[in-house]
């Protein structure tokens, strides 16, 4: 999408933004609804033997979260993709089995872009398993990344593979490689610790730190595809859990970024990242 490309007023721009949300919501919420009569269906189908009606539950509860945001800068893995990003989603996770999840969900945005990059629309879709394994959550997911009225062939295909593990201090460890199957076709590893405090009832204070690391993946800033340190980042959000099932999350984030990368595309350089945001999440 060119750069001079005339968008809709504000206020008709949100109409419409919200409006797609809600129907993505509709058409996700039908989607999981046709999913958990099959699923329970296919199950009692399978089921032979009160053993296996014992092992394997016969209606599988599925949780769903719609939430909604904003953020001073669109800054996915490292790298500044434009001002004032708005975004909204639905995601949902069920238990399969004892010790195997599945989840997934849609996620819509609406980037302002700056003068580095034009202002663009994306639509995720992606969908993942989960397993424990002993202390340790071993995950495999799909990410569709499009891009609606921008280039052809902009679109494209990830998968990923990670896994996670709470120590007994409370202290949260993860090591996450994605793999661009398309467009990109390089690979993203990141390692993120997380630790949360408790201020009150209703509050907690969300401490996290992380480094990740570029295999052909971004932009080197000599022009070729950057293969090493990719950046470090720190960021401090605190939950606050309005009601039982909705929680407003303000947030501020710190981007240190490796020397190579070519992530401000304004000036072709690499330059540190300072953001911030809030997002709204509603439970159910």
């Amino acid at each position: 999408m060119d750069q001079s490309t005339e968008k809709p007023e504000p206020d008709i721009r949100f109409r419409l933004f919200f409006c797609i949300i809600f129907n993505l919501g509709v058409a996700l919420g039908t989607m999981i609804a046709r999913t958990r009569l099959i699923m329970n269906n296919t199950l009692k189908s399978l089921m032979i033997g009160g053993s296996m009606l014992a092992a394997v539950p016969a209606y599988a509860e599925v949780e769903v979260e719609v939430h909604a945001g904003y953020h001073s800068i669109y800054e996915f893995r490292g790298v500044d993709f434009g001002d004032d990003l708005i975004e909204a989603g639905v995601d949902f996770s069920t238990e399969l089995a004892e010790g195997l999840s599945l989840s997934g969900g849609v996620w819509y945005a609406d980037s302002d872009g700056n003068s580095g990059v034009s202002s663009f629309d994306e639509l995720d879709l992606y969908i993942g398993l989960t397993k424990t394994l002993g202390q340790f959550d071993v995950s495999v997911g799909y990410t569709y990344y499009a891009f609606p009225g921008s280039v052809s062939g902009s679109n494209t295909d990830e998968v990923y593979l990670g896994v996670s593990t709470e120590l007994a201090c409370g202290l949260g460890l993860s090591l996450t490689y994605f793999e661009d199957i398309d467009v990109i076709d390089g690979g993203y590893l990141e390692f993120e610790a997380s630790k949360s405090y408790a201020l009150s009832e209703c509050v907690s204070l969300d401490l996290a730190v992380g480094a990740a690391w570029s295999f052909d993946y971004n932009a080197d800033v000599d022009g070729s595809a950057l293969d090493g340190f990719n950046h470090y980042f720190v960021s401090v959000s605190a939950p606050w859990a309005i009601r039982d099932n909705i929680t407003l999350t303000p947030y501020v984030k710190f981007v240190g970024a490796g020397s190579d990368l070519l992530n401000d595309f304004e000036t072709g350089t690499s330059d540190d990242l300072f953001l911030g945001g809030v997002s709204l999440s509603y439970t159910f």
